[in-house]
């Protein structure tokens, strides 16, 4: 898998940026674990605020927090490592800047399919580059902080920042699955849902649109929502503002999950690890409700059609049933968890 941290440390490396170090750390926002050895724990502030990818950057020695609010200037550089998400990689490189002092580099890598070469054509209209490296088909660019910041900066932040950006209620963050509009698979599920009662998890809750639907349904008597975004989190924290609502920023496969509590699991789980396909990623949702679950309780998801979930479903289930199908989407519900030893 491409590591953007690896090409991180290239200019460095290559004696073209003075390297960081415990006395002058490097903040990198959206950091992850490297593959290699190229940074010290010491050597970086990191920011990521995926459970998952903050745990082992924890676990590696690194110090991480979900969300670096640093002053203007507090670091002597400041890297990114792109993401997908064309508004967030903007925000987030006008963010390192100003966490850079003048005169410090701004870095940032990534894949070409994470959109570097978009972000070097939208930065070279509004700073000069000092440098840039092609390797292993993505690249790392730099620049050098000015005492000034571009009106542009600001713009690429607010236009990324937490705002009401669906249905005229819904607040969203760029980088969040579906940030712009209700996903139409999680609206399908919806539809779909029976009357709730007892206790229902959101596992994978995003904003917080379908948990918002699951409350509306019924009358549980409490909806959990499990989510690693922390970002997305924070949002459906301000989405869901029913006190039956409880919020944890938790990775399916992590320690934080309960076992056997609830009487409804409800998902539209991921199914991606940067842009491949990952059907173990979404394995891992329906073993973790399986988990989950009451021994009465109903796990209902929704999923895209071509994903081969049933055999794994008839794995960890007594009973599975297809209760919904359009071209795109299929509805599954699955009841009677089989217990296995932990």
């Amino acid at each position: 898998m491409f590591d953007p941290m690896t090409l991180l440390a290239a200019p460095f490396a290559r004696g073209d940026l003075p390297a960081p170090g415990p006395e002058a750390p490097m903040a990198v926002l959206r950091a992850r674990p490297p593959s290699a050895p190229v940074f010290a724990p010491g050597d970086l502030k990191c920011e990521q605020g995926m459970r998952p990818l903050h745990d082992a950057l924890a676990q590696a020695g690194f110090d991480v927090t979900p969300r670096l609010d640093a002053p203007e200037g507090a670091f002597a550089a400041a890297a990114v490592a792109l993401t997908r998400a064309k508004a967030e990689n903007r925000a987030n490189f006008a963010r390192a800047w100003r966490m850079t002092r003048p005169g410090g580099a701004v870095l940032a890598a990534g894949a070409k399919t994470d959109g570097v070469e978009s972000l070097q054509k939208d930065l070279r209209r509004v700073i000069a580059l000092d440098g840039a490296i092609p390797r292993d088909h993505g690249r790392v660019i730099w620049a050098r902080r000015t005492a000034d910041t571009p009106p542009e900066f600001d713009r690429w932040i607010a236009e990324a920042a937490p705002a009401i950006r669906v249905e005229g209620r819904f607040r969203t963050v760029a980088g969040a699955f579906s940030w712009t509009e209700a996903d139409p698979g999680s609206q399908l599920l919806a539809q779909n849902l029976p009357p709730l009662s007892g206790k229902v998890a959101d596992l994978g809750a995003g904003w917080g649109w379908l948990a918002d639907a699951a409350l509306r349904r019924g009358a549980p008597e409490a909806v959990d929502l499990f989510e690693a975004d922390a970002a997305a989190l924070d949002c459906a924290r301000r989405n869901v503002a029913d006190p039956r609502a409880r919020f944890f920023w938790a990775d399916a496969a992590g320690p934080e999950i309960p076992r056997g509590e609830y009487d409804w699991v409800i998902s539209n789980p991921p199914f991606h690890e940067g842009r491949a396909v990952s059907i173990a990623l979404g394995h891992g949702f329906l073993e973790a409700a399986a988990r989950m679950l009451a021994p009465g309780g109903t796990f209902m998801l929704v999923a895209n059609r071509s994903l081969p979930y049933e055999r794994r479903l008839n794995e960890l289930f007594g009973q599975v049933e297809q209760l919904a199908l359009t071209p795109r989407y299929k509805v599954l519900s699955a009841r009677r968890p089989r217990r296995r030893r932990a």
